[in-house]
């Protein structure tokens, strides 16, 4: 299957793979509000084995559950591939927890794209040498 075209990422000189690193350097720098220009109002949001919710405000919840115990994130994306309005990454995700530790885990995103934005925001990664015993996010 052909990778669709983005005119609207093209128009601002990214190709998917490029957007997808942008995302998540905005991610990483301001947290989850500075994803907001790439999601759509909508979207499906999944981490991990933690139930799906829908919106914006779904990352808003999880990222409230992760603050009392990640100070910083830093993502690593190795490789990206897109097929039709699929794209796929993996990585690393390094946490800078609050009490000073350092953990650094693989991750695997599925992202659904609609209009040159995510429709759905799926992550696939072990966040228990983060979370250990703390309370985990969760989606409402």
């Amino acid at each position: 299957m052909r990778a669709r075209r983005y005119p609207e990422l093209e128009q601002r000189g990214f190709g998917v793979s490029q957007w997808i690193r942008e995302m998540f350097g905005a991610l990483d720098r301001g947290g989850v509000e500075a994803l907001h220009p790439y999601l759509e109002e909508d979207v499906l949001f999944r981490f991990a084995s933690y139930p799906a919710g829908r919106g914006r405000e779904t990352f808003a919840a999880a990222w409230s559950a992760m603050a009392p115990h990640v100070k910083k994130l830093h993502h690593d994306v190795l490789e990206v591939w897109e097929t039709g309005e699929s794209a796929f990454c993996h990585g690393t995700v390094t946490y800078t927890l609050t009490d000073g530790k350092i953990v650094a885990v693989p991750f695997a995103n599925v992202f659904k794209l609609r209009g040159g934005k995510v429709a759905e925001y799926l992550i696939y990664v072990d966040a228990s040498p983060v979370f250990g015993a703390a309370p985990a996010p969760t989606s409402s």
